[in-house]
């Protein structure tokens, strides 16, 4: 059985119905009571990712780990790695990180945090034999959502307009953490950087919609302290981490190269085109 860990966010409701769709057994886990809802799933744990004997008895129940970590939790790096000692204890068969393009880059606290558990996770898997792979997805393409744009006219961002960044359709990811989870050893001790777009900006990502549904939508920036404000983000740590993300795309953007996916895919990854053609918006 397969234990997908943040299970009720966005990204992992994706990877989870695909796995369930892909006739894998699936366990999930989050702190969100709404996991206990997701359908087709073998089992789901509700708890804190920081409590060890609750990451102990779910490890024990289950055979591969995809950990997808929490969104901006200060406690990001050590529920990681705890994971990854965990799961190395229990000899669990396969450990996939979906981790972050280019963790390397200081300047974005998610990316630090992740950066970390990635070495992490290469030792214990030297020291111990533990299989791994790591996935560094890029940007996800359901952070710009249509329904919105289309009823409000606008693409609010907290970065400025014409600052550039890559994205990647979550569907592509699923499809290859199924081929990673079915196939092990030869996935074993990989790590693939997942770019599924070539760099857009909001300007440019709204121009794209409004030729595909004939609007008049505008890319909206609004200041990165106004925005946490307006979603109610009161977490200290959260805010930090957004200020930071606001700061290093407005400064620098953020790319890759979408070869590795392409190859893993065995097509060309899905473009931002592609993925609003899944939306009928009237």
């Amino acid at each position: 059985m397969i234990l997908v860990t943040s299970a009720a966010g966005h990204t992992g409701g994706i990877m989870v119905e695909s796995l369930v769709a892909g006739g894998f057994d699936v366990a999930v886990t989050d702190i969100d009571p709404q996991v206990k809802e997701i359908p087709g799933v073998k089992q789901a744990y509700v708890g804190d990712l920081t409590d060890l004997h609750f990451i102990q008895s779910m490890l024990k129940e289950v055979d591969q780990v995809v950990y997808i970590p929490p969104l901006f939790s200060p406690q990001e790096a050590l529920i990681g790695q705890q994971l990854v000692d965990t799961a190395a204890a229990e000899n669990i068969e396969q450990f996939v990180f979906i981790s972050v393009t280019h963790p390397i880059l200081t300047t974005l606290l998610q990316h630090v945090a992740k950066r970390d558990v990635e070495e992490h996770l290469i030792y214990k898997g030297m020291e111990t034999g533990l299989t791994y792979t790591i996935l560094q997805p890029m940007h996800y393409m359901h952070n710009f959502a249509p329904e919105m744009v289309k009823s409000t006219g606008e693409y609010r961002i907290f970065y400025q307009p014409d600052s550039r960044v890559s994205y990647v359709d979550p569907a592509d990811v699923a499809q290859v953490l199924k081929s990673i989870l079915i196939k092990p050893a030869k996935h074993n001790k990989a790590t693939y950087e997942l770019v599924g777009t070539e760099p857009l900006s909001p300007n440019e990502l709204v121009q794209i919609f409004n030729e595909k549904f004939d609007t008049n939508a505008t890319a909206v920036y609004v200041p990165v302290d106004e925005f946490l404000d307006q979603i109610g983000a009161t977490d200290l740590y959260f805010r930090k981490g957004f200020e930071q993300l606001a700061y290093s795309y407005s400064t620098w953007g953020l790319d890759g190269n979408s070869n590795v996916l392409s190859w893993l895919l065995g097509r060309e990854p899905v473009s931002f085109t592609e993925y609003l053609d899944r939306f009928e918006l009237k």
